[in-house]
């Protein structure tokens, strides 16, 4: 059963794809690259693929698989001297194609010189009546990702984006503020088509809906989807394996699923392992950690790129049990042998969700096997893309969470549609791999529903490192049951690199940048009480998990609040392990050394000590429950955490116009800006200013406030006590001799 094509008939058939003409040929395109790769394998032929894209040849090189005779030459664009064409040995191949499409002439002409005889694909496709203006793959428009402002998140392994996300948000918008009618109708196409190309069915019946009113045709164009939805869940539902389906939740941690109804459904038909934790908190750490069992830090496998049978017994477990292994992902698929890659091509780490899980499903009806299918989910990671985006979410500061709120909520409803659609035999897997910016972050979701299991909560302490023991005893147990005394633990040991990325450390110089905590290498326990972190700069942090601030600490001055029970240091500093002076070594982290010597360099003259003394003189002689904090984001969060225990008796709570700020999880009082005339009555008799990005405009509008209730402005406070600071208080920039570390700029990347 080829769903895709059956669906292909619908578009084809209702004209779905007017507005997109670029579509038909990219769909056709594909086909005639796969004939041409099919003939090449078939007559065991040898070739090579030339291109100046990443994303170009990686698309081809998906088709190919893993057939030895095709091999691949990228060249950069700025490279003029086409310096690797003139090294490579061409009489290796009988066959050679140009993919690139930017500056194609030139490796054509440098072909001609040359006297080699190749194709360029394009050609192919002009024969065949494919006429492009653009890249084959390309669809949506490029570097999208920009209309969410996300200049801090940098992709650069491939040379091309496309949001789908953005292009709906685009038309969406269209739709709801065009004056004319016909636009409005037109953008409405456009949505459909979008959302039956993103595989978003729910979204999709709501544009078919909204077109209906304009055209009777579109109820019988839903009509058809509904009837081939409902043949593939028949299909599916009679597969009768015992399959595997991960989803992995990528960035949501234990807890945020208070508004996905549907994974809480299934969390109380789970077993749930209330205390699961990722070793490092990053996606590829925690892919590593549970297909290899081994630590990024202490087993030093941070290097490798690749999850093979040789180096993962979980890949070794599956397949000694028959099972095929596919991976959904534009981001981790790469981590795994080519042939674990499913038959379409994801361009962009954030496609939607959607796309995978019928990629899934097109996949499960084309071959009877059983398969762990690994479904990788980006919509709770920032920047948080889904189809719901709309103008609201750009407007201040709170967008981020308002966001991370909608993709939460169309993720949750993606897998309800498509969890249904599996046979109850499957064993399903809901986890994630880190949280958000917490400190807490390395608490993540794994529960798993099986017809087997007996729903119940797990709560020992469970790492990712033992995924395996898990799969094993789902699969070769006996008793069909998950015993948990062969895999719980009395703690887990977690840990964090140094920052390593040279573009990301050069621009933090270039720019003199203030320096991130979390750019601070750690090694830490987590029991079941506690948490406890120690940075490579010496610095300790112990928090009960019952009780955990809402940030973490600052780099330059250890408050009271860091370690709750100085009694207890000693106990976790004999458990967590040294950080290995091989990696402190290795290349890869060579500018991580750039960090630290900034560090001391800011260490020697910084003067955060006096900002919080400063802070803590300003509160301490009004009442207890006395002071509001204005706005109540992360500064305010932060100012919070450096009071001192008395101070913070101080505070009555935070004034800000989202009920769901950030600080609203200290168990304060949050009252909307529009309620600042009421809080004399209520006994607050000053309001403190925390944010320095929003100074001047709490400046200008601390001139309305009633005039009972004293202002206190830090900043302003900082000036007159000759403290330096123009930087948001918890935050820290050098001197410009502070950055003089002798970092290579010139070097290249």
């Amino acid at each position: 059963m080829d769903i895709n094509e059956e669906l292909e008939e619908i578009i084809r058939k209702y004209q779905l794809d007017h507005y997109y003409p670029h579509y038909r040929n990219m769909y056709r395109a594909e086909k005639i690259l796969q004939n041409v790769i099919k003939g090449i394998i078939q007559r065991n032929g040898k070739a090579i693929f030339v291109g100046n894209d990443k994303t170009g040849i990686a698309f081809v090189r998906n088709i190919s698989k893993d057939y030895a005779g095709i091999r691949f030459l990228y060249y950069a664009r700025n490279d003029m001297g086409l310096s690797r064409l003139e090294k490579a040995e061409w009489d290796k191949d009988e066959e050679i194609y140009l993919i690139s499409w930017y500056g194609a002439e030139y490796v054509e002409k440098w072909f001609r010189m040359h006297y080699i005889q190749y194709e360029w694909i394009y050609d192919i496709f002009e024969r065949e009546g494919c006429l492009f203006q653009r890249e084959f793959f390309a669809f949506g428009k490029e570097n999208l990702l920009n209309c969410v402002n996300t200049t801090e998140w940098t992709f650069e392994n491939r040379d091309y984006v496309e949001a789908l996300q953005c292009e709906l948000y685009c038309q969406q918008c269209k739709y709801k503020n065009a004056s004319h009618l016909e636009t409005r109708r037109i953008a409405l196409e456009r949505c459909l088509f979008i959302t039956i190309y993103m595989r978003n069915f729910v979204l999709a019946e709501k544009y078919t809906n909204l077109l209906s009113e304009y055209d009777k045709r579109y109820e019988s164009l839903w009509e058809e989807i509904e009837v081939l939805l409902m043949k593939i869940k028949q299909h599916i539902k009679h597969r009768k394996q015992k399959d595997i389906v991960l989803y992995w939740l990528d960035a949501i941690p234990y807890g945020d699923e208070e508004n996905m109804p549907y994974l809480q459904n299934m969390m109380e038909k789970s077993v749930v392992f209330e205390n699961a934790f990722a070793y490092i908190g990053y996606t590829n750490s925690t892919l590593r950690a549970m297909f290899l069992g081994k630590r990024d830090i202490d087993d030093e496998v941070y290097g490798t790129t690749m999850i093979t049978r040789d180096n993962s017994p979980v890949i070794r477990l599956l397949e000694e049990q028959g099972y095929h292994i596919k991976v959904f992902s534009g981001g981790i698929n790469d981590k795994f042998p080519i042939a674990y890659s499913p038959s379409k091509f994801y361009m962009f780490h954030f496609e939607p969700v959607s796309r995978k899980l019928w990629d899934m499903l097109a996949e499960m009806s084309a071959d009877e096997t059983k398969t762990l299918w690994l479904v990788h989910a980006m919509e709770g990671h920032m920047p948080y893309l889904n189809g719901r985006i709309k103008d609201d979410y750009f407007k201040d500061g709170t967008d981020r969470r308002e966001r991370y709120k909608v993709a939460r909520r169309e993720l949750d409803e993606q897998l309800a549609f498509y969890d249904s659609y599996m046979d109850e035999e499957a064993i399903r897997i809901y986890m994630s791999d880190h949280g958000q910016v917490d400190p807490d972050t390395y608490h993540v979701l794994f529960n798993i529903k099986c017809k087997t299991l007996k729903p119940r909560k797990i709560e020992g302490m469970f790492t990712m490192l033992d995924f395996n023991t898990v799969i094993e005893q789902l699969l070769v147990s006996e008793e069909g049951e998950i015993r948990e005394e062969k895999f719980t633990r009395e703690y887990v040991e977690i840990g964090n690199f140094d920052w390593y990325s040279k573009g990301n450390i050069e621009r933090l110089f270039r720019n003199r940048l203030g320096l991130p905590m979390s750019w601070i290498g750690l090694k830490g326990i987590i029991d079941k009480e506690y948490i406890y972190l120690h940075y490579k700069t010496g610095k300790e942090w112990l928090q009960k998990r019952n009780d955990m601030p809402i940030t973490g600490p600052l780099l330059f001055y250890d408050c009271e609040s860091d370690v709750c029970e100085q009694a207890l240091l000693p106990k976790y500093r004999q458990l967590v392990r040294e950080y290995p002076e091989n990696i402190i070594l290795d290349e890869k982290f060579r500018y991580s050394r750039y960090i630290y010597i900034l560090y001391h360099n800011m260490l020697k003259h910084n003067n955060m000590p006096e900002r919080v003394e400063t802070i803590n003189r300003l509160v301490e002689s009004y009442p207890d429950n006395s002071i509001g904090i204005r706005m109540g984001g992360v500064n305010s969060a932060m100012l919070y955490y450096i009071l001192t225990k008395e101070n913070k008796k101080k505070i009555w709570g935070v004034i800000d116009n989202s009920k769901e700020c950030l600080c609203s999880r200290l168990q304060l009082h949050v009252v909307s800006y529009d309620h600042m005339d009421e809080l004399p009555a209520a006994g607050i008799k000053a309001v403190l200013i925390s944010s320095y990005t929003h100074l001047e405009m709490l400046r200008e509008e601390s001139k309305a406030w009633p005039k009972e209730i004293d202002i206190l402005d830090i900043y302003d406070c900082f000036d007159k006590n000759g403290i330096r600071c123009r930087e948001n208080f918890y935050e820290l920039k050098g001197t410009d001799e502070d950055y003089d570390v002798g970092f290579p700029f010139d070097e290249s990347k």
